[in-house]
């Protein structure tokens, strides 16, 4: 005898306002209470029409669902390891920094950044230059929401601050935020 088949509704999961699409795919499930909590990964560049960002996936996270639609909110953002290991070249040095740090709306995110310089350098300089990103990193995050601060890291507007001030420290090839988390 076979078993009773419980009937799956499906729920369409809708992106930010903050992004050019507003559905990015379906889950199914037996109870609207399943659906929250869900993530779904999705490449920027076929959620933001003004990026030119390949190689950055986005998560976003089912927070509520209303009807059979699922609105998320970003969970964070992690740029693809062939483009993190391309960026790092023989005689040149890799930095990397990992910085807590509280949106305007009281959220923590954990911003991870990596960078390439055009030469081997010293220590002392790269301390000096994580220091100067972490109180930038620390600065934009606390005018902005954690929305607006996302839109702003995935419009490259925080990394270029960040590179014009750190190539005053020393010349870096590349400079790019290579994780976000939104910390609990």
């Amino acid at each position: 005898m076979a078993k009773a088949v419980i009937q799956k509704n499906w729920y369409e999961i809708q992106a930010p306002d903050i992004f050019s699409v507003d559905e990015v795919g379906e889950t199914p499930a037996e109870k609207q209470s399943q659906v929250v909590g869900r993530t779904v990964k999705e490449g920027l560049n076929e959620m933001m029409e003004e990026t030119s960002k390949y190689y950055v996936d986005v998560t976003l996270k089912v927070t509520e669902v209303e009807g059979n639609k699922a609105f998320t909110e970003i969970d964070g953002m992690e740029c693809s390891s062939e483009f993190v290991s391309r960026m790092i070249r023989k005689r040149s040095d890799r930095m990397d920094l990992v910085h807590d740090t509280t949106t305007k709306d009281g959220r923590t995110v954990r911003v991870k950044v990596i960078g390439a310089t055009l030469k081997k350098t010293s220590s002392e300089t790269l301390k000096a230059v994580r220091k100067e990103l972490s109180d930038i990193l620390d600065e934009k995050a606390s005018e902005q929401s954690y929305e607006e601060f996302m839109e702003n890291i995935f419009l490259d507007n925080v990394q270029e601050d960040m590179r014009e001030k750190a190539n005053k420290i020393y010349p870096f090839r590349e400079l790019e935020i290579r994780k976000t988390e939104l910390k609990e």
